[in-house]
């Protein structure tokens, strides 16, 4: 190395704009360049064995070198180094900037990274409350600004249609079966053929009142998972401005099984990072476990989640129609309300009409003629009780009960039910 071209500093380690680790060197010679040191997901190995990360190294704004690995073993930084003096850019700057002159910079960094990315990890801020705030939906009852809806039913009852017609509705800001606000959709189709959802595509399109060739945004991966496409949705999100996500199903994931809690929780909060401080929001399909209570897997599914939506089919034999009934198990920000039908008329060529309807037309869902806040008040007409021995004793998930009693009001604009101490009874 030629004389004073190069005086060793340490390194100044810190969080950049766009949340990356980095810390840069400016050597001495004429053209005064820059090594640029940057580190990214940082995560403590599961074993305990370091620190792993991505490691990118700059010569000014070009990249040289990147690598994912645990950047607390020494042999693997020096595996790295030799990487980057393997460049003919840096082998040119040799004088200036030897390898051993790099050993010691990432040393210095790698030593400072985890520190300073654990610092900037939460940043604790004193919020103010707004009353005032509300909460804003795409779907009135179903589909939150901001948050996420699981719609989950046993095979073969109509999940995809109503995500599909969501998806349309929300698209096309068509309020013929919810009441709805327009926004860029796309339906993320994991389980079928590109074709297969061409055709239930024009079928939802004509059943809606629209043009049966009508656009909907799709990303059809069908044999991938959702971890593989996850950057890829982000960046098609972005770039065209995409409000409403629609993923056909959560169940191919690809993160794990379901029934574990950590898969559960990876894919809620997979999809929860698309949507969160932003006014998006998706919508996932799941499948029901066969004992036909709860989505299939991990209890995290309900809890992740904003808005849970059962889904149950019947048929009408004398009109051949199918009838679908939306009801709620679970929902945060969002008051109680009763299910709601939707009926689809089918031909050769699949559905051709979609419409809003009532559950005596179709006796199969008048086996659940009790909404839950009808079970709530037959119940309690025993004696008051606390909110827990309600959930448990009607089956009613407790923070569905809990909406139910703060904000079910008769036709009067009274109270159902009222409160003394920890206990909940009828008003009347």
């Amino acid at each position: 190395m030629a004389e004073d071209t190069h005086t060793y500093s340490y390194l100044e380690t810190s969080m950049n704009g766009s949340g990356k680790v980095e810390a840069s060197r400016k050597l001495v010679n004429p053209a005064g360049d820059v090594i640029r040191i940057t580190a990214e997901d940082l995560r403590p190995s599961k074993g305990s064995t370091g620190v792993h990360g991505k490691l990118d190294l700059y010569l000014n704004d070009e990249l040289v070198v990147y690598d994912n690995f645990n950047i607390e073993k020494l042999t693997l930084r020096k595996v790295f180094s030799g990487e980057v003096f393997k460049d003919s850019r840096l082998k040119e700057r040799s004088d200036y900037y030897s390898r051993e002159n790099l050993n010691t910079d990432l040393t210095s960094f790698t030593y400072d990274a985890w520190k300073v990315w654990v610092k900037a990890g939460v940043e604790i801020q004193r919020l103010t409350g707004d009353p005032f705030l509300e909460v804003g939906q795409f779907i009135k009852d179903y589909v939150i600004k901001g948050g996420g809806t699981i719609i989950n039913a046993l095979p073969k009852q109509g999940k995809s249609y109503i995500a599909l017609a969501m998806a349309v509705s929300v698209d096309a800001g068509v309020n013929q079966l919810w009441d709805v606000q327009q926004a860029n959709t796309l339906y993320v189709n994991l389980e079928r053929s590109a074709s297969s959802m061409k055709r239930r595509l024009g079928g939802v399109n004509t059943a809606l009142g629209l043009d049966p060739f009508r656009e909907l945004p799709f990303a059809n991966v069908r044999g991938r998972s959702l971890l593989d496409i996850m950057d890829s949705l982000r960046f098609a999100i972005q770039k065209d401005n995409i409000e409403l996500i629609v993923v056909d199903s959560i169940s191919r994931a690809g993160m794990g099984s379901l029934t574990e809690d950590g898969p559960a929780l990876k894919i809620t909060d997979e999809l929860n990072s698309l949507v969160e401080e932003t006014d998006r929001a998706w919508v996932g399909i799941a499948h029901r476990g066969w004992s036909n209570e709860h989505v299939f897997g991990s209890i995290h599914f309900l809890s992740a989640c904003d808005v849970m939506v059962d889904i149950k089919a019947a048929h009408n034999k004398g009109t051949k129609e199918m009838g679908i009934m939306l009801s709620r198990s679970g929902e945060n920000d969002l008051p109680p309300t009763d299910p709601t039908v939707v009926g689809l008329s089918f031909d050769s060529m699949g559905v051709n009409q979609i419409r809003k309807a009532v559950r005596e037309e179709f006796p199969d869902l008048m086996e659940e003629t009790q909404t839950n806040l009808e079970r709530i008040v037959e119940y309690l007409k025993r004696g008051k009780q606390r909110p827990k021995d309600i959930a448990d004793d009607t089956g009613v998930n407790e923070s569905s009960v809990r909406s139910i009693l703060n904000y079910s009001k008769n036709k009067d604009g009274s109270k159902v039910f009222v409160k003394t101490g920890n206990d909940w009874g009828l008003a009347q």
